[in-house]
């Protein structure tokens, strides 16, 4: 199904955002923004993606439809209506992402009602539209593919390739998560990025993207857009989706980066200002130490990131575990298939007993690798704080027993040199 529908000719300024992802409190300060500069709905877009990561997954799509915007399918809701199990993003099989998307997904789809899928099934693909002498697309991430993602970084052939199969000079395309613009000769591709999460940058605020057509000349601005998202964090914190997830709301960081090229990952939690997203003033990195606008907080996490990653432990290495298995390939698949069939699911042990066992396990053999695994683990679930914290405890307890009980052997020795 990839249907296109034509909004026409497009005047006065243009509301562009993406990526709202089930996030309402977002959604709500976006809705004001649209209210205080008095932006109609017929001149307001959203790039798709409506549904995903939050709380409130049937709330944003009702809102949106009540709301009377343009807006298109991103993956996931091409695939709530199409009743797929997956949310296509097209993550590794078992990498974070991938693992992340069988709690949130679910959740989005089961938690849609009927009205919300009629609107959902009623969204076209793509949008055709007229702006500032330009011919403007809508698309989600590439316009051969819903769930291609395709960034500031990526190569311009690419982009190319969008506009040649679109007939068209002027892009508004979501999906990666960041927000960029990228120009060449008479062609401009822009990214409003999401108002759902944040872009990575150690901050909490999200982006979106205003238009303008002055003297029919297109021009735009990418602004920041703050929203309480401690409320939102909340809510997530209640219902059965990725505590990391949650947390990202909260310091502006994403859980990993195994989705980004080089260019993008590189400046992870580096505060993003409007000069950085346009493509057409270079791609700017700015020094690693550079935490200039973040909370104080936020800033020490990240100067103890930095500092970590010049140590002989990364976090990073954490999403590579399962290539440990490529020296030996058939001992490596039968750890995986015993460890799978360990740590998973329910047995004589429950999933949350099983992760707290494994918590308190990481800390006796202080593995900073299994600490940060297993802290995600159990919260997800279902542990809660005081449950893991004892469970520390019980493994602190037994380590100091097992380190006394030697004190025999040392009380024998005293005795045989002093006898």
């Amino acid at each position: 199904m990839n249907k296109i529908n034509d909004i026409g000719q497009l005047e006065g300024k243009v509301l562009v955002f993406g990526g709202v992802y089930s996030n309402l409190h977002a959604l709500e300060a976006m809705y004001g923004v649209a209210q205080k500069l008095a932006i109609p709905a017929e001149n307001t877009i959203c790039t798709g993606d409506i549904a995903g990561y939050c709380a409130f997954p049937n709330e944003c799509l009702e809102f949106i439809q009540q709301w009377g915007i343009h807006a298109i399918t991103g993956n996931v809701e091409e695939n709530i209506r199409d009743g797929l199990d997956d949310c296509g993003c097209g993550f590794g099989d078992d990498s974070r992402c991938d693992i992340f998307a069988r709690m949130w997904y679910p959740y989005a789809r089961d938690n849609t009602r009927e009205v919300a899928r009629a609107y959902i099934a009623d969204l076209p693909a793509k949008l055709q539209f007229e702006y500032a002498g330009k011919t403007g697309i809508v698309i989600h991430g590439s316009y051969a593919e819903t769930a291609e993602f395709v960034w500031q970084s990526t190569e311009w052939a690419k982009k190319e390739s969008s506009f040649e199969a679109s007939g068209s000079n002027l892009i508004l395309a979501g999906h990666c998560g960041l927000p960029f613009a990228d120009c060449k000769d008479d062609k401009t591709w822009l990214n409003a990025g999401v108002i759902g999460m944040p872009a990575n940058d150690g901050t909490n605020s999200v982006w979106y993207l205003l238009l303008d057509d002055q003297k029919n000349q297109l021009s735009y601005e990418f602004h920041r857009l703050e929203y309480d998202h401690q409320a939102a964090r909340a809510v997530m914190l209640e219902k059965p989706l990725p505590k990391s997830y949650a947390l990202t709301l909260q310091n502006g960081l994403w859980d990993n980066t195994e989705i980004m090229p080089a260019a993008e990952a590189g400046r992870e939690g580096q505060p993003l200002t409007p000069e950085m997203i346009d493509g057409t003033k270079g791609f700017n990195v700015r020094p690693q130490e550079t935490y200039s606008g973040v909370s104080e907080n936020t800033a020490t996490l990240l100067a103890q990131k930095r500092k970590m990653d010049n140590k002989y432990y990364d976090p990073k290495d954490l999403k590579k575990f399962g290539q440990i298995s490529e020296y030996q390939e058939e001992m490596g698949r039968q750890f995986f298939d015993w460890y799978e069939n360990v740590t998973h699911g329910d047995s004589a042990l429950t999933q949350r007993e099983k992760s707290l066992i494994a918590l308190a396990v990481s800390h006796a053999i202080q593995c900073p690798y299994c600490i940060d695994a297993y802290t995600t683990g159990s919260l997800e679930s279902g542990a809660d704080e005081e449950q893991m914290m004892e469970a520390v405890h019980v493994a602190a307890a037994i380590k100091a027993g097992t380190t006394l009980i030697y004190s025999l052997q040392m009380k024998r020795q005293i005795e045989k040199l002093t006898m």
